[in-house]
């Protein structure tokens, strides 16, 4: 592995836990929700280091395969985390809206950090 990639992966562990933290303090006592955190946390840290790594190692060819790569990726994670959320919504109704729009918004920052490493690696 990559010195970029164990960074980045570092940086994502760090989010994670400051994240999960949050999110925990959150929906203990402010809202009470019975949301999965540590899955939701879990499977967007694996995600996006998994995005990266194989985005990462895209930088040696053409910039075609970077492009290719990045969107089939994108759409990748994207259909894996609409799965997981339709799929949960689907069993605990009553925690539904409360649960995707967390996932959205973790999702999204994930989203920022994981584009944000991409272009520092890519412009260096």
């Amino acid at each position: 592995m990559k010195a970029v990639q164990q960074r980045f992966i570092l940086q994502l562990v760090g989010i994670s836990i400051l994240l999960y933290g949050i999110l925990y303090l959150v929906f203990t006592k402010y809202i009470i929700a019975d949301v999965p955190l540590l899955i939701m946390v879990a499977l967007l840290f694996a995600v996006n280091s998994l995005a990266f790594i194989m985005i990462s190692n895209t930088k040696e060819k053409n910039p075609r395969s970077f492009v290719y790569s990045f969107m089939t990726i994108s759409f990748g994670r994207m259909i894996i985390c609409a799965v997981f959320v339709f799929s949960y919504a689907l069993t605990h109704r009553h925690d539904a809206r409360t649960f995707a729009l967390s996932f959205f918004g973790l999702y999204f920052i994930y989203t920022i950090v994981e584009v944000r490493a991409i272009y520092r690696f890519f412009t260096k």
